[in-house]
């Protein structure tokens, strides 16, 4: 109750300031996106016996887009206070919908509150293991071609995931202060895309199976140059304080992340680490950790990183599991940057997924892929 009376608080307060002046000019709308393309081939792969896959059961080679296009309306108020929406449209229809993400903003000098589905505050700060490419990496990447996500938990690491993605949430950045800046969100529930009822509630109904209820996530970040050496530290906490439809009392699902980068000359070195926990049963945790560096020469940028996750009780997409494994991706990186908002970027990286134990999935496979990203 206490997150809902701050939550709406926080809707009152922007929404006051916002009447106590009209805009000098109307809402101009701004469109952008990028698009991600990219072509990638497996020469080399081993599936275990008791993964369940044969060698042949998948192609070698493949094709990928990830292509996304935003619109962002916004206004400057007589008093300074900037007002818009944003909505970020994915070019193309996924399982989870065509819409990413959309909220509603209010900023200022006092922060930002967003409100809408948007990422939980520390996703919103977070850093990744340096990558040279905006499409390839050892940590989360848009693109990637390994294979262990069939039989293991999934085909690449992350350490900026958190627990309730692109929820229905308010979300508040405060002004950075002498480096210092924080953030902190509240979402009711994990539902998002929603607008008036949901299986015929007008609120929400608490009884979903499994679902993460009540999250709260706090981050906080500081960043500064010292005599032209970067230093950017970070880190935060989601927090699910209800657990719906549980019949087998699993705890409330938490979540960690930290991250350290520092850039110098044209050097940038950096290092990120993420903790889920009780992810759909007790027990069932995810650890990845990693680090890279990257280095710009004249247009080039050329990267190599590093992470690993330990994932306990983890299945696989064909349902082999559980078992506790761990997977190491190594990647090297190179992106050379044609002019502003558009580069040909690739990649050759290396997935080694252990289950240890014999009756438990192991891959270990070669990828190299090409690709281009453009702005607009």
């Amino acid at each position: 109750m206490k997150g809902v009376l701050l939550s709406s608080t926080a809707l009152v307060a922007a929404g006051l300031l916002a009447a106590e002046a009209g805009a000098a000019d109307g809402i101009t709308l701004e469109i952008g996106g990028r698009y991600k393309g990219a072509a990638g081939v497996v020469p080399s792969e081993d599936f275990s016996a008791s993964s369940g896959i044969a060698g042949h059961d998948v192609r070698a080679y493949v094709f990928k887009q990830d292509v996304e296009v935003d619109f962002e309306g916004k206004t400057v108020l007589d008093n300074g206070l900037t007002v818009g929406a944003a909505v970020e449209l994915e070019g193309q229809t996924t399982a989870d919908g065509q819409i990413d993400s959309v909220y509603a903003y209010f900023s200022g000098g006092f922060g930002e509150v967003r409100f809408g589905d948007t990422e939980e505050a520390y996703a919103q700060l977070c850093y990744l293991v340096p990558s040279a490419s905006e499409l390839f990496g050892a940590d989360s990447p848009d693109i990637n071609f390994s294979n262990a996500g069939i039989a293991g938990y999934g085909a690449t690491n992350g350490t900026c995931y958190g627990i309730d993605d692109n929820a229905t949430k308010l979300v508040y950045f405060s002004p950075t202060f002498a480096g210092f800046k924080f953030a902190v969100s509240f979402a009711p529930d994990n539902t998002e895309d929603t607008r008036n009822t949901l299986a015929g509630a007008g609120t929400r109904l608490r009884n979903d199976d499994g679902q993460n209820s009540e999250n709260l996530s706090l981050a906080a970040q500081f960043a500064h140059d010292f005599n032209g050496v970067t230093l950017t530290l970070g880190g935060g906490g989601s927090f699910s304080f209800n657990k719906e439809a549980n019949p087998n009392n699993t705890r409330a699902a938490r979540g960690y992340n930290a991250y350290a980068q520092l850039e110098f000359s044209d050097i940038t070195i950096g290092a990120a680490t993420e903790l889920r926990q009780n992810l759909g049963d007790d027990g069932a945790d995810q650890w990845v950790y990693g680090l890279g560096a990257t280095y710009d020469l004249d247009n080039w940028t050329f990267g190599l990183g590093w992470t690993h996750g330990d994932y306990e009780k983890a299945t696989g997409e064909n349902g082999v599991g559980p078992f506790n494994a761990d997977h190491d991706i190594y990647s090297a990186t190179v992106s050379y940057e044609l002019e502003d908002g558009l580069s040909v970027d690739a990649v050759l990286e290396y997935s080694d997924y252990r289950s240890h134990d014999a009756a438990g999935p192991d891959y270990q496979g070669l990828a190299a892929g090409v690709g281009t990203l453009i702005t607009f």
